[in-house]
């Protein structure tokens, strides 16, 4: 078997999917090393001490930690799609809305989803209040979708897309019963559900055991 990049992913987190997406967007074929957060293979550690997924090892050895740097180099191989162009023709409102759920939208999220794991010197509130401080940034969405396009910059997903709806998965998984109910942006909820049943999104999502050093390679990324 010719060599591939190695990706190490964990099926559920928001950022693997991301990288996951990218990849198979861009017609990228990688060895897929599914791994337990709880107990990160030694193999990864080795090649990324901070042990946090998604980590993308290149044929020539250059490992790639950061999940933005991984996106990134998968439309530089193939942009089949045009996701680097939707970023770059939208780059002021892409970067703005990138940051805040990458930063905000994430701190609260987390405080959301897993209130009981935090206490007051991590900035713990109320859940609902996290909550409501996250759906204040969905508001944004809730804007850019009221012009009747399928996603954030028309009716194919945006480089945008893709790397926030992650998260807002999770957002909804946290009370998925106030989020279909009475979560109040319909737009949003719509967007999700789109995500949620498109093909792309049920390819990246099939289970896959925790690899081991002698396991047979899973590739993963053509689409």
């Amino acid at each position: 078997m010719d060599k591939k990049p190695i990706l190490y992913s964990f099926r559920r987190c928001p950022y693997a999917m991301r990288a996951r997406i990218f990849i198979l967007l861009c017609e990228i074929e990688v060895q897929l090393r599914e791994v337990l957060l709880r107990d990160i293979p030694i193999e990864m550690i080795n090649i990324s001490p901070k042990a946090t997924v998604p980590v993308l090892q290149l044929n020539d050895g250059t490992v790639l930690e950061e999940n933005l740097d991984n996106m990134n180099w998968a439309t530089d191989y193939k942009d089949k799609y045009n996701l680097k162009k939707s970023k770059l023709s939208n780059i002021n409102i892409h970067n703005e809305i990138l940051n805040k759920f990458d930063n905000d939208f994430k701190f609260h999220l987390d405080r959301y989803k897993y209130n009981n794991r935090y206490d007051l010197s991590e900035g713990v509130k109320e859940k609902d209040t996290h909550r409501d401080e996250a759906l204040k940034m969905l508001y944004i969405v809730e804007k850019m979708l009221t012009n009747n396009n399928l996603w954030l910059f028309g009716n194919s997903p945006s480089y945008l897309d893709i790397a926030i709806l992650p998260f807002i998965r999770q957002y909804r998984i946290a009370d998925m019963r106030w989020f279909d109910e009475k979560m109040p942006y319909k737009n949003v909820h719509a967007w999700l559900m789109r995500f949620l049943e498109w093909d792309v999104f049920n390819q990246i999502m099939v289970k896959n055991k925790p690899w081991l050093n002698n396991d047979e390679p899973i590739l993963f990324g053509l689409n």
